[in-house]
């Protein structure tokens, strides 16, 4: 299955908007590839002999060098084009999600007539959004996670899928792998004798990461949690015009809802960034908690990892942090998944976390896993 597999769901741009989107991938591409790519170059230049001469030593923290590169015009130039292509990236794909509203609002209640449907939709109307997602429109989608317009509406996972889509292509990531597959090949690799019955994907906004389970595991229980009404409708019917049975609920990763010991592997995909620590923290007890004896626990995401990284490389990838609207960045990179984990209850042993390459070597993930004694 590629990365971006076709369905009814994913909206269709015509002529003109599929033109400016192809102009704001181009102008990502190229501060991608020809202006951030030389910030290190203008950092060994100008920045670091500046504060040297300043501070009569090196700089020794992310912020220190911050002082001589944001007020410097190179460093402006290359952040307001990132920031103004990400910002372009959603009003490109909003025209198309916006003019095809209606038309998708329509398909979502013919794909989940129950007398129809393979799979299920549970929402919960006195849901409490937590206060750290329902403030904040994350990486700048519009809305958010969390916003919803009605009972058809779908614009949340319409966003995250479109708009992911276009971002991952204007960040130079591989399309013929989906993330879900990534976890599938992990599993199999690492566990290959392992073959769940029942899968929990936590975070699993618009359904892309949880699929690729149905997918590998056919005769498995597949569900997939969230907690926007709208990400999920769409995620629903978006695995019934795929043909796949899932079963989405709108819960909070802290507080699952699911028996004890209820599932044979329990799993989440670029979620661990966009939580707060008490929340992956949480999300760690509730996998072991929810697993069976003998169940995996596998927690993907994007591999960011500050404890590897030198003061500047911090300040690269701080970036998003402070201009793409993603507050638990930086609590992310400083994590240790796997001593979570280790704290959650599972055995020290089995306690794993490591990169793992995409299959056509586009990219890294970061990936922890264990196993259930």
């Amino acid at each position: 299955m590629p990365r971006n597999p076709a369905h009814a769901m994913l909206a269709s741009p015509n002529h003109d908007e599929a033109a400016r989107q192809q102009y704001t991938l181009s102008l990502k591409d190229f501060v991608r590839d020809q202006v951030r790519s030389r910030n290190e170059e203008l950092y060994q230049k100008r920045g670091r002999p500046r504060f040297l001469k300043e501070h009569g030593r090196e700089p020794d923290s992310p912020q220190e060098i911050g002082t001589v590169m944001w007020d410097d015009p190179a460093y402006q130039m290359f952040s307001g084009l990132h920031r103004n292509g990400q910002e372009m990236m959603w009003d490109a794909v909003a025209d198309t999600l916006y003019r095809e509203r209606d038309a998708l609002s329509g398909k979502y209640r013919t794909l989940s007539d129950p007398a129809k449907r393979k799979g299920s939709l549970e929402l919960d109307p006195n849901f409490n959004m937590p206060p750290g997602m329902a403030k904040v429109d994350i990486h700048l989608q519009p809305g958010g996670y969390c916003v919803d317009y009605g009972d058809d509406d779908v614009l949340a996972g319409a966003f995250y899928e479109y708009g992911g889509n276009m971002y991952t292509m204007g960040r130079g990531v591989g399309q013929a792998e989906s993330k879900g597959e990534v976890g599938v090949r992990f599993i199999q690799d690492r566990y290959p004798d392992f073959t769940p019955t029942r899968v929990l994907d936590i975070g699993c906004s618009a359904g892309s990461s949880t699929v690729p389970y149905v997918t590998a595991y056919p005769d498995a229980d597949v569900h997939g949690v969230d907690i926007g009404a709208a990400i999920l409708r769409y995620a629903h019917a978006r695995a019934e015009a795929m043909g796949k049975v899932v079963h989405y609920h709108q819960c909070d990763a802290q507080d699952l809802g699911f028996e004890d010991g209820s599932f044979d592997l329990v799993t989440s995909h670029n979620s661990m960034h966009e939580f707060p620590q008490g929340t992956t923290e949480r999300m760690m007890q509730e996998s072991f908690r929810l697993l069976k004896p003998g169940g995996v626990a596998m927690h993907m995401d994007v591999n960011l990892r500050f404890d590897e990284y030198d003061p500047w490389m911090k300040f690269h990838r701080g970036w998003d942090q402070i201009n793409n609207n993603e507050p638990y960045w930086r609590v992310y990179a400083n994590n240790k998944p796997a001593e979570l984990l280790r704290k959650a209850g599972f055995p020290e042993e089995t306690c794993w976390q490591g990169k793992f390459q995409q299959l056509d070597k586009s990219i890294h993930w970061f990936i922890s896993t264990a196993l259930k004694a």
